[in-house]
């Protein structure tokens, strides 16, 4: 055996039931089986979609914030030998960029949560050996230099834009360090992330606008300001588009 599980159960979030942050005494795997959001990993802030899975390690203070409705499968498993697996926000498709085998996780997951469901004779011995292929199968994954993590060839772009999401950012240039042509990384971005380099951008507009309006007093023109938005009416058309909510609204709403 290379691992124990040590939890297993799904979960149903709705936009605004987020889940704090907290940590565990075990690796834990949250797979995304349906909608979008974002999760806080130690210091690091991730996008997460459908068909992404999250891997955090022990003792990692970790978030979830919910834009739209979310069903997960959380999994706590603890190697039985000193792991080398990375954290972070990783997708669970092959890319078309790899070639060699890629074997999803998902999978292994639902073997797992039948097993759970059944209780057959000795289904924990059996949960025991299918989290220890898990261990082995995100170690091949995860540890040699595969490019199926999500920001693999895009992480300094990742970065950049998380920390200057207010600001106007040059697409272009950032195509040009990662040696590709505007439109060739626009589509490799889109396939690596789930979103264009403009929808992500957005998506942290209207993220940091939600919690400007949750936990500040800040003037609705001074949080588009804030959030590199053009003018208050361009902030409040993509703020209702993106949310259904005007500014407003959802302020007095999340009060």
């Amino acid at each position: 055996m290379h691992a124990r599980l040590d939890f297993l159960f799904p979960v149903t979030h709705v936009p605004g039931n987020d889940v704090t942050l907290h940590r565990h005494g075990c690796h834990e795997l949250v797979y995304y089986l349906k909608g979008n959001g974002r999760t806080r990993i130690g210091d690091r802030d991730y996008e997460f979609r459908e068909d992404d899975y999250a891997l955090i390690r022990p003792g990692t203070l970790h978030d979830e914030r919910h834009a739209a409705p979310t069903e997960v499968l959380c999994l706590g498993f603890a190697p039985l030998r000193e792991s080398a697996l990375p954290e972070g926000v990783f997708s669970d498709h092959r890319s078309k960029d790899c070639e060699d085998d890629h074997a999803p996780v998902l999978p292994l997951l639902l073997g797992m949560a039948k097993e759970m469901r059944n209780k057959d004779e000795d289904y924990a011995g059996m949960l025991d050996l299918l989290a220890s292929q898990l261990v082995l199968l995100l170690r091949r994954r995860l540890t040699g230099g595969s490019p199926t993590y999500a920001e693999d060839k895009f992480r300094y772009a990742i970065n950049y834009m998380n920390e200057n999401f207010h600001q106007r950012i040059d697409f272009a240039s950032l195509a040009a360090m990662a040696g590709y042509s505007p439109d060739r990384y626009r589509h490799l971005f889109k396939a690596h992330t789930g979103a264009s380099p403009g929808r992500y951008v957005l998506g942290r507009r209207i993220d940091h606008a939600r919690t400007l309006l949750r936990e500040t007093e800040r003037s609705i023109s001074g949080i588009a300001s804030d959030c590199g938005f053009a003018s208050d009416s361009q902030f409040c058309s993509l703020f209702k588009r993106e949310t259904g909510w005007s500014p407003g609204a959802y302020r007095k709403a999340n009060a």
